[in-house]
């Protein structure tokens, strides 16, 4: 993990994978356990999300799951303590890639406290910052048009495209590109 590098979230992305977060109901099926080479114990996972953790796993282009990542929560601490790895993938450099974007993801919900840290494997990581890139102008043409058309037909008028107008600002505020980073403080 490289500190003060600005990045976007979707180069955490990893070709041929895809993150799916993982529900009760998920762990609970036996499809799903049948899509893992790998033992879990379910009853450990289900107490994970009773107690707002979340669990991550990594499923390839075949449908099989190839890691599972348990996260958990405690007040304002969130952290990842415990991952576990198919023994197809466990020296292959891919699992570096899956490590950097959970870590991701738990430093991020760790943003949304005031006193939010957040922890992986043991070691604390740092801030993670967020930097918006700003006001989407495309996706604020797009939605207003959109909106003020579709409120048009109910006010008859120029409150429909005064609607439209503000709908399309939220749009084009909440759309905006943004880059991260941790900060490293000495």
């Amino acid at each position: 993990m490289e500190f003060n590098k600005e990045f976007k979230e979707d180069s955490l992305n990893i070709e041929g994978y895809s993150i799916i977060e993982v529900g009760r109901g998920k762990v609970k099926s036996d499809k799903f356990r049948s899509q893992t080479d790998f033992e879990f114990d379910p009853d450990r996972l289900i107490d994970v999300l009773n107690n707002k953790g979340h669990i991550y796993a990594y499923v390839d282009k075949a449908k099989k799951v190839r890691s599972i990542y348990v996260t958990t929560k405690s007040g304002e601490t969130f952290s990842c303590e415990e991952r576990l790895i198919s023994p197809s993938i466990v020296n292959d450099p891919v699992v570096e890639r899956m490590d950097e974007q959970v870590m991701f993801l738990v430093a991020d919900r760790a943003t949304y406290y005031t006193k939010g840290k957040a922890f992986f494997l043991g070691e604390e990581i740092p801030k993670l910052k967020k930097k918006s890139e700003g006001f989407d102008f495309v996706m604020f043409l797009i939605f207003t048009v959109l909106y003020s058309m579709m409120f048009w037909q109910v006010f008859h008028g120029p409150v429909g495209i005064c609607i439209g107008f503000c709908m399309g600002i939220s749009m084009g505020l909440c759309l905006a590109k943004h880059s991260y980073y941790y900060e490293k403080t000495e």
